[in-house]
């Protein structure tokens, strides 16, 4: 293959691995029944779009008890071992009609409370439910995040020195992985992904030396992570900010200059974030407990919030191996990966690691072993971010002319195997 070829190559099978995974996931489009935070962010997009309060709830209704119905009919065709009929249909669909004739249910403004803080969703799949349809636009809203997000790790690990083809392999297992899964239900999870990816791109940014980008970047995932999903965009800002921190005590020398910077933007970021929140009224960690251990504050409020998260915690992670026996393989392989990973290289492995450590903390504040695969999604990109440049033979620092982030003239390059990049060879987020 003649190098000049490549370029175009790699963006032919950047674009075809995107066009399979959208054929996949418009496969099972209908398939995906709504959950409750999906209708909640229905009734936003709509009430966006201009409908009126009960408009809005009417016709979130309808499209959750049409997907229900269409999920009924289905199972019961299963059952029967005959065709699904309008009339099981239209049975599931007026039952469940009936049932929320007045929306569904938890309806307090507590509840109500934790999706009115996440207007980022809603406004981006705005638009695209006045053109198509309210559920085609909320599908397709998590979806183009998550291919947008596929890139980004496409971006990253070029930053670092990969080859095209070790970069878009690492496109292509962010979306076989359980990311490019939960990135493209209707839910918060593919934007969110989006906004943390863009945050560790302005950081890695940072810290090879391309400051002032990196900086602005790192504002844009701030900004957006924030009116996403504000509780994972400060856990990964403040995680971000200590992983720095950390390295840049251990290792500092006269070029850390990047990864001092980064610490200070990311702090400021989390405490400018929490700030923010605080005197918009949304809810907090307290509040967020309390749904929890209330049943979305449907019993009285508990007493002691922070004993029972820790001994809901204690629970979760002691018995949830045994629940789940995979579960403690791959936590054993995550692990692995990212020691393995820091070890090779330690400042780009640090920040993977800390973005990554966001999927743990989201489960620490919410130990709900039916929700844990998902609420710790953010573990995956590990796999993604961290597998590549293991394996990636031709890594070594890129051309100003084939990598869309070259590095600054003034760093030296970077050994292609076994020295470790580190910040004296570099200069340096439900619910």
């Amino acid at each position: 293959m003649a190098t000049r070829d490549l370029p175009r190559r790699v963006f032919a099978c950047v674009l075809l691995i995107a066009e399979i995974f959208t054929a996949l996931q418009a496969l099972d489009y209908r398939q995906d029944v709504p959950s409750n935070d999906t209708y909640q962010y229905a009734k936003q997009t709509l009430r966006i779009l201009g409908e009126s309060r009960r408009d809005a709830v009417h016709d979130a209704t309808v499209m959750y008890c049409q997907d229900s119905g269409n999920d009924a009919s289905a199972i019961a065709a299963l059952d029967t071992g005959a065709g699904a009929g309008t009339a099981d249909y239209a049975s599931a669909f007026d039952a469940c009609m009936y049932t929320y004739r007045d929306g569904l249910s938890p309806s307090s403004p507590r509840y109500l409370a934790i999706f009115t803080s996440r207007p980022g969703y809603p406004l981006l799949a705005a638009p695209l439910a006045d053109a198509f349809g309210l559920r085609f636009g909320l599908w397709a809203a998590a979806l183009l995040c998550t291919l947008f997000a596929s890139l980004l790790v496409l971006a990253l690990l070029r930053t670092v020195g990969c080859g095209w083809w070790a970069a878009v392999a690492g496109q292509g297992l962010y979306l076989a992985a359980p990311t490019g899964y939960w990135g493209s239900r209707m839910l918060t999870d593919g934007p969110s992904l989006a906004t943390i990816l863009l945050m560790l791109l302005g950081a890695v940014w940072m810290v090879r030396g391309r400051i002032r980008a990196g900086a602005a970047v790192l504002a844009v995932g701030l900004a957006t992570g924030f009116v996403v999903r504000y509780s994972s965009e400060q856990l990964a800002a403040l995680l971000l900010a200590v992983g720095a921190l950390l390295y840049w005590w251990r290792a500092r020398d006269g070029r850390s200059a990047g990864i001092r910077l980064l610490a200070i933007a990311a702090g400021a970021g989390f405490v400018l974030t929490e700030l923010l929140s605080t005197l918009l009224g949304w809810p907090g960690l307290t509040e967020s407990m309390q749904d929890t251990f209330t049943k979305h504050f449907a019993r009285p409020d508990v007493s002691d919030p922070v004993l029972r998260l820790i001994k809901s915690d204690v629970h979760l992670w002691v018995y949830y191996p045994v629940y789940e026996p995979t579960a403690l393989l791959v936590a054993v392989g995550a692990v692995l990966l990212a020691v393995v990973v820091v070890r090779r290289e330690a400042v780009y492995g640090a920040l993977v690691v800390a973005v990554a450590a966001t999927g743990l903390g989201a489960v620490v504040a919410h130990p709900v072993a039916s929700q844990a695969d998902r609420l710790m999604v953010a573990v995956w990109l590990l796999l993604a971010l961290g597998l590549p440049p293991l394996f990636d033979r031709t890594r070594t620092r890129p051309s100003a002319g084939a990598d869309p982030v070259p590095e600054p003239a003034e760093l030296p390059a970077s050994p292609p195997s076994s020295k470790p990049l580190t910040a004296a060879t570099l200069g340096e987020g439900a619910h």
